[in-house]
């Protein structure tokens, strides 16, 4: 028998030396898979350890101002909350600030009434100035849905509006009456009344007193409604939307009088006499 020839055993020789390589490819190409697979492995793991990296926005935190309160009360939650100085916040408040845009007269007393009172997000990096914004902004919105017309019918302006939506604020604990207390205010208006309303006085001594003295009563000062007819200078709160709404459009009432049941429900007896008003005080009295 004859042996291969010669460019037959090279061949053969090739074939076994390329076989060779493509297994040590392979070889190569299952070992960097399963690196990858175990790399993969490690870092889900670690992951799964480690918390995610730190980010530059703060975490977002919320303040509050109730209905009802003037600047000065709500510089003190100011403070409270945010750390922010009172008096930094009461100064961008003050007399003289900007809010000749934010209602129909040329130069309001300060923003006392326009600091909308609602509840407000804020971060450590949260300015005063971009607070009292916030509670200026929150004013235009929730105003602009409001009809003034009426009002403007009996000459008075959205100021006007506000300085009696701030009143009302004060005075009502039940929802459903202030519509009642703004017809009364209307109604003393036009007749060239005073109104007569504590909180004003309460404003005119810088706190809320629950109970009035004579001398308190007789406070020297134009927020005075039981010494001066008409409305005050100014708001004497920040009222809400209800109150707000209240005011632009009361019901329509020949009441002129009210007084506080003092039965522990917050309402009020009211009336359109002198003489059934001061029944109602001495339904009052016997309630206490």
């Amino acid at each position: 028998m004859s042996g291969p020839r010669g460019d037959d055993r090279y061949r053969r020789h090739r074939g076994s030396n390329d076989g060779g390589r493509r297994t040590l490819l392979w070889l190569v190409l299952f070992a960097v898979m399963g690196v990858a697979v175990v790399a993969a492995v490690f870092a889900a793991a670690r992951d799964e350890e480690e918390p995610p990296p730190p980010t530059d926005t703060a975490p977002a935190l919320t303040i509050t101002f109730p209905e009802g309160l003037r600047r000065e009360d709500m510089a003190r939650i100011v403070a409270d909350r945010t750390g922010i100085s009172p008096r930094r916040y009461l100064d961008l408040t003050a007399p003289g600030r900007r809010g000749a845009d934010l209602a129909e007269r040329a130069e309001p007393t300060s923003l006392e009434g326009f600091l909308f009172p609602a509840t407000y997000e804020y971060t450590e990096a949260t300015t005063a100035a971009e607070l009292v914004q916030k509670q200026l902004d929150a004013y235009r919105d929730r105003t602009s849905r409001i009809d003034y017309r009426f009002a403007a019918s009996k000459n008075l302006t959205e100021y006007d509006v506000l300085i009696i939506a701030s009143m009302i604020e004060r005075e009502v604990q039940v929802a459903s009456e202030r519509p009642l207390v703004a017809s009364v205010i209307y109604n003393r208006l036009s007749q060239g009344m005073q109104l007569g309303i504590d909180a004003t006085v309460q404003y005119a001594l810088g706190e809320w007193k629950p109970d009035l003295t004579v001398s308190d009563l007789a406070i020297d000062s134009p927020y005075n409604t039981r010494r001066y007819a008409g409305l005050p200078p100014g708001p004497i709160a920040s009222p809400g939307e209800a109150s707000l709404r209240a005011a632009a459009r009361p019901r329509a009432t020949d009441l002129l009088y009210y007084v506080a049941r003092n039965d522990g429900s917050g309402a009020h007896y009211f009336a359109r006499t002198e003489a059934e008003h001061q029944a109602n005080i001495a339904r009052a009295r016997a309630n206490g």
